[in-house]
């Protein structure tokens, strides 16, 4: 199987469209992440692990941050 970058202009009708077919047949995958997204998945990860901080208020916070 072969791999082919190609260079799609996202900012005109046609880029769009020939992105969006191209996701909707599964064969492209886009690298571009949303950083906000990324973000918000890696909290509920730490969240889920058990590994993040738990602070009564934030009084608390500071105490456990700050050591």
């Amino acid at each position: 199987m072969a791999t082919y970058t190609i260079t799609i202009n996202e900012r005109t009708k046609q880029g769009k469209s020939l992105r969006d077919y191209l996701q909707a047949l599964g064969i492209i995958k886009d690298e571009k992440k949303n950083p906000e997204q990324t973000l918000t998945l890696h909290a509920i990860e730490e969240a889920e692990s058990e590994e993040c901080v738990v602070c009564e208020d934030f009084e608390d916070y500071l105490k456990k941050v700050h050591v």
